[in-house]
């Protein structure tokens, strides 16, 4: 076989910066592999020189074809575990509502799928309730059993973990109220009661982790791999597209609209799924302060206690 040449790739600003703040002198050491490491990725899987994505966060997307001709998108970041549990989750969702896994590379930190095409984000729509009754459905087909073997993480210990570095973190006690993190936890605790069986959720489902394939409809990217009740499942989308500038009554109208819309998709009262959501920002703000820029944590808080009107 003809050797592939070494890539040559110009990353965008935007992706260098989120990989050097999220993971430090770790993802600085690892830009400079990344050129070798997708030379690897096409010897070992035979694909064609791709073209990067658009829309890269803290991961190297680029779109390309296999061997037979098939379109795949491949995903390579930082080795760290979210990204090993997505590669689980994926195999797990074995294409039911999600994409799907062609294969993937641990040592590489490399995950092959079909790519999605047109690729169209669930926003895009315009119509919010649209969105949501989509994202529903597409929530229902993500239902499967919890893997018998598995490393995904529990939920209950993510919290444990981001609210004890919350508690003992000198710079972090007075950015995020303790009465909001107890609120967060009891919920979760009563939560945990009304649904014993833990079910393996997506983790970060929201709308722009939603796309649209022209032959299978609306399909689940990026999965983090969760156990944790099923309301769970709804609790990031529910937070997603809140417009920040909007009244909180009108924010609240559209948390109201989308609650009753998925609890009556998923047979969970509103109540379930806003203690579900309020959960969720409460986490989500607290892992936010792990990045290494800054972050504002107002409209975060203002959020959850606008949640508390539906608890």
């Amino acid at each position: 076989m003809k050797p592939i040449a070494p890539s040559v790739i110009d990353p965008p600003a935007e992706f260098v910066d989120k990989v050097q703040r999220m993971f430090g002198d770790r993802g600085r050491a690892w830009l400079p592999t990344l050129p070798d490491i997708i030379t690897r990725c096409r010897e070992k899987w035979g694909l064609a020189e791709g073209a990067p994505a658009q829309f890269m966060s803290m991961n190297w997307i680029e779109f390309t074809t296999a061997a037979a001709g098939d379109p795949v998108a491949l995903k390579i970041g930082v080795p760290h575990d979210d990204l090993f549990t997505e590669i689980e989750a994926l195999r797990a969702f074995e294409g039911n509502g999600a994409v799907h896994l062609v294969d993937a590379d641990r040592e590489l930190a490399a995950i092959l799928m079909d790519r999605i095409i047109p690729g169209t984000m669930l926003w895009k729509l315009g119509d919010d309730e649209e969105q949501t009754r989509l994202a529903g459905a597409v929530m229902c087909e993500l239902s499967v059993m919890v893997p018998a073997r598995h490393r995904m993480p529990r939920l209950g210990d993510q919290v444990a973990k981001a609210f004890a570095r919350n508690r003992t973190t000198p710079e972090l006690v007075e950015l995020m109220p303790e009465e909001l993190m107890c609120c967060a936890e009891d919920l979760l605790r009563q939560m945990l009661e009304d649904e014993p069986c833990e079910v393996m959720l997506h983790g970060d489902l929201h709308h722009e982790n939603i796309l649209l394939d022209k032959h299978r409809g609306w399909l689940a990217i990026d999965p983090k791999g969760v156990i944790g009740p099923g309301p769970y499942q709804a609790a990031r989308f529910l937070n997603n597209r809140i417009p920040d500038g909007a009244t909180t009554n009108t924010r609240a109208t559209m948390m109201r609209t989308r609650l009753h819309i998925l609890g009556d998709l998923l047979g969970h009262s509103p109540s379930t799924l806003a203690a579900a959501t309020f959960i969720d920002c409460i986490l989500g703000t607290s892992w936010s302060f792990e990045d290494e820029g800054s972050f504002d944590v107002s409209p975060s808080l203002d959020h959850a206690r606008m949640l508390q009107r539906f608890l």
